[in-house]
């Protein structure tokens, strides 16, 4: 159980699960919380995201630019890049992270 007090009016509540508006308040303070191994295990399966097509020598700059992005190039320098160097880094077909 997570329990929080209300500074002011000294209030005590108990609650099945972490209340986060009760966190930003604050007069309320949270004043005990179960133990790592009480809390549900919670396993999530992330899908890993899907490659970007790879745009063609012939499609302007935008579509390299949002590729570059893409593949975790920061938006900023691959804006900076010229169409050719971006081609240049990101161009190659079957290329290994």
């Amino acid at each position: 159980m997570w329990i929080y007090r209300n500074s002011s009016t000294g209030q005590v509540v108990e609650l099945p699960a972490r209340d986060v508006r009760l966190d930003h308040l604050d007069v309320w303070l949270l004043i005990a919380e179960p133990a790592p191994e009480d809390l549900p295990e919670q396993v999530i399966e992330l899908a890993p995201e899907p490659r970007p097509e790879r745009p063609s020598e012939n499609d302007n700059k935008a579509a390299w630019v949002a590729y570059a992005v893409a593949r975790s190039m920061p938006e900023g320098d691959a804006k900076s890049l010229s169409k050719a160097a971006l081609i240049e880094e990101f161009g190659r077909d079957n290329e290994e992270d």
